[in-house]
């Protein structure tokens, strides 16, 4: 890079951060919790306000493009994206507007790095660059997503039949649903306890439990759900059914582990290959060379 060139880059991104610096005093200025939404604020006003207070420039700038983002992404994008964070169980209390804050956040780690490819003239990583700042957050959601959904499909067999045993003891519905879940932890408990929640509070059963399958993305989960809602509604023997389920879902995880571990034997097969082959022909041909005890330092100054 010739030094024009890097002058007019230092140009640049000077300008750049002075701009920065600017737009973030101006919005320093601001109550961290205006562009909050109103549920949030009253879930969460405490936490957001000690956050608010301890934050830095760059997350006071990314704080302010969540109105911004918002209106960009629509209520389809923004609904779908609620629903993921509720999959994945809001993570350390992750909403909406802290993901879309996030996002922004590595958005203005990442622009300096754009400018710079745009300098070099290296558009191909451009669009790298753009997609990175949503592809952190996301591959998070996802992540807790899977780990959670995974959780509750371990648990579920055991839980239901817990509750199909206290169910024929004799115990109500709704007793034999919080008696169990206040025997196991895990995501499982706490949706069956905010479900009951949400049923002593005036919801109805069906939508309570709609809102467990859509909030759980899980099969089985949903498998559940229904022969508990068709219980209710229809009259059917609960504790037969949940024994089914449950001996449907053993079966349906021993087939997945099955699977597993037919793909995986490929890759301790390319591992083995790949790695330990060669490291067992070099411990051989060290132990040949040592045996036989040849003089490297004669055999080399010959050949010179």
């Amino acid at each position: 890079m010739t030094p024009l060139l890097l002058m007019v880059v230092g140009g640049a991104a000077a300008a750049a951060a002075t701009v920065l610096l600017l737009v973030g005093l101006r919005w320093a200025r601001s109550d961290a919790l205006d562009i909050l939404e109103v549920d949030d604020l009253t879930l969460l006003r405490k936490e957001q306000r000690r956050r608010a207070e301890g934050e830095g420039l760059i997350s006071r700038l990314a704080r302010a493009q969540v109105p911004r983002l918002r209106r960009l992404l629509g209520p389809a994008r923004i609904a779908s994206l609620q629903r993921r964070i509720d999959e994945a169980g809001r993570p350390d209390g992750l909403t909406v507007d802290l993901f879309l804050q996030q996002c922004a956040f590595w958005a203005v780690l990442v622009l300096p790095i754009v400018f710079l490819f745009l300098v070099q003239g290296n558009f191909l990583m451009i669009p790298l660059c753009a997609v990175v700042p949503v592809l952190l957050p996301l591959v998070r959601v996802a992540a807790e997503q899977r780990k959670r959904r995974e959780r509750m499909e371990r648990d579920l067999p055991d839980f239901l039949d817990v509750l199909a045993v206290t169910v024929m003891a004799g115990v109500t519905f709704r007793a034999a649903l919080a008696r169990v879940a206040a025997r196991f932890d895990g995501p499982l408990s706490e949706e069956v306890t905010l479900t009951l929640h949400q049923i002593a509070n005036g919801a109805s059963v069906r939508e309570a439990f709609d809102d467990m399958r859509r909030r759980s993305s899980s099969e089985p989960v949903s498998q559940f759900v229904g022969a508990l809602l068709q219980s209710q509604e229809l009259g059917a023997p609960l504790a037969e059914s949940l024994g089914q389920i449950a001996e449907d879902i053993r079966r349906d995880s021993a087939q997945r582990q099955k699977q597993a571990a037919a793909k995986m034997s490929p890759r301790v097969t390319l591992v083995s290959s790949m790695i330990l082959l060669p490291a067992a022909l070099i411990l051989v041909l060290v132990g040949l060379v040592l045996g036989l005890d040849v003089d490297f330092g004669a055999l080399l100054g010959g050949l010179g």
